[in-house]
């Protein structure tokens, strides 16, 4: 029985791959983007199963032509690259990153070790130039001082920016506090109008009526201040009707301080464009310590606010198909490792088992060899569906290599329980599956290790499933098999 796997030509143990996960699983890391491109199938996934032991999620490409439909749609921090690909090759690639996304860095990953060739990739902005195979920890090293690189630089720009915006803010709130102390609010005028802060003073009575508001909030909100300091406009009915309960709570809640800032909000102009602001209010009160006004200093954040869901939408996005298999949906190797750990600690709690079903497809290889890799796409995706159909809710079903997937039972107190359901996924495979006007036939083979019988870590199990797995093999495939030493 064979306990290695290979890894972009690199051969490591099942051992030292469960390894690298339990390292790497629990690390925390800003999102990093990056692109595969490579015609080589194989290559792909080895490459994107080792990014993925180390945390990193990433996109596959199998053409020049689909990396640039690619490049052209989301954003990558990195592209790893080959240069031997048909109709489009890796240098066609280069030039056009070099010419549209500058900010991409480049790894070439190449049979092509020629001094010509890794001169040229190097001028055309190449970070470094691999020879395959290659040592995957030089790899990782390589992207984990690119992720460093840009890190830095991204707080650089990001710590300027916010200097920039919020001395600003607090120079302004400071002049302003004190002219409103001063009642020379003809002087606040001027300042505010002279900077992108809009300024307003709202009286604590219901229906919380402007006071003063500075010209510039035209700019801003379409109101004139004479709309507001009239009453026509009430500043309260200008914020968003989603965002107003939160606006009033965090008033109401800093009522005891002096100064603080609410979490960005929106307002909606006089012609009804929904805007993100920064406000940071003052609290005016009087000898008694009454609150008698609010004072704000406003600055329009909409960009910056927009930009940031987009990337916070990317990143539940990618946080996904980081966490599951792409083509079925499953909870991917490293989500697995997860919900492992946290099953085992609930066994050891409640004093009850959990089995790990460990199945793999019988001769899955032919279907793929002969009737080519759509076929055995829809074999999988069907796997997966009657997975689902099958097992229980509180139960996980994870797919973890090409053909394999695992099972978590959770709560088990009867042996005869984990049996009846291997038996159940076995018929339940064994049932055809319709391509192309075709009956395509699978069996399975499971190997079946219980916690804390057979061990009390996610890769104990596993290891122990995995030796059950190809003991069913050996008794002839399309059956089950408990871990036995």
């Amino acid at each position: 029985m064979s306990d290695k796997k290979v890894i972009s030509e690199t051969v490591l143990t099942t051992d030292e791959i469960n390894m690298l996960a339990d390292i790497n699983t629990h690390i925390s890391q800003e999102p990093f983007y990056i692109l595969i491109v490579d015609d080589n199938q194989r290559m792909r996934e080895s490459l994107s199963e080792l990014l993925a032991i180390y945390g990193m999620n990433s996109t596959l490409s199998e053409s020049g032509s689909q990396a640039l439909d690619l490049l052209e749609s989301e954003h990558f921090d990195l592209v790893l690259l080959d240069l031997e690909m048909p109709r489009i090759d890796g240098f066609q690639v280069m030039s056009k990153i070099h010419e549209h996304y500058p900010d991409t860095d480049i790894i070439i990953l190449s049979g092509k070790t020629s001094f010509e060739n890794a001169l040229k990739a190097w001028r055309m902005g190449a970070q470094d130039f691999l020879k395959k195979p290659y040592v995957p920890s030089e790899l990782i090293e390589l992207i984990k001082k690119i992720r460093e690189k840009r890190r830095l630089n991204t707080e650089k720009m990001d710590k300027r920016s916010s200097n920039s915006s919020l001395s600003n803010v607090d120079k302004t709130l400071m002049e302003l506090e004190d002219i409103i102390h001063n009642e020379d609010l003809t002087l606040a005028h001027e300042i505010i109008n002279s900077s992108p802060a809009v300024a307003l003073l709202w009286k604590n009575i219901s229906p919380w009526q402007v006071h003063f508001v500075s010209e510039n909030v035209v700019n801003l909100l379409g109101y004139t201040a004479k709309e507001l300091l009239t009453g026509k406009v009430i500043y309260k009915d200008i914020i968003h009707p989603d965002d107003e309960a939160q606006f009033m709570e965090e008033v109401k809640k800093e009522s005891k301080t002096t100064k603080f800032k609410h979490k960005p909000y929106r307002i909606i102009t006089k012609c009804g464009v929904v805007k993100w602001v920064d406000d940071s209010t003052s609290l005016v009160r009087d000898k008694q310590g009454n609150i008698t006004y609010y004072q704000e200093i406003i600055i329009d954040v909409t960009e910056r606010e927009l930009s940031r869901q987009k990337m916070l939408q990317k990143q539940i996005s990618l946080e996904h198909i980081a966490h599951h298999d792409v083509l079925t949906g499953l909870p991917n190797r490293l989500l697995l490792l997860d919900r492992m750990q946290q099953s085992i600690k609930k066994a050891q709690r409640t004093k009850k088992h959990l089995a790990v079903l460990y199945i793999d497809l019988d001769k899955f290889k032919s279907i793929n060899d002969s009737l080519g890799h759509a076929a055995g796409d829809e074999v999988l995706m069907a796997v997966a569906k009657r997975l689902r159909e099958n097992v229980r809710t509180v139960d996980t079903i994870a797919r973890i290599g090409g053909d394999e997937f695992i099972v978590l039972m959770e709560s088990v107190t009867n042996v005869q329980d984990v049996k009846t359901m291997a038996e159940k996924l076995n018929h339940s495979l064994n049932q055809p599956i319709y391509w192309d006007m075709r009956e395509l036939f699978i069996t399975c083979s499971i190997g079946i290790s219980l916690a804390p019988d057979d061990g009390d870590t996610p890769k104990e199990l596993l290891k122990k499933a995995d030796v059950a797995m190809y003991q069913s093999k050996e008794e002839g495939r399309n059956t089950f098999q408990f871990y036995y030493a």
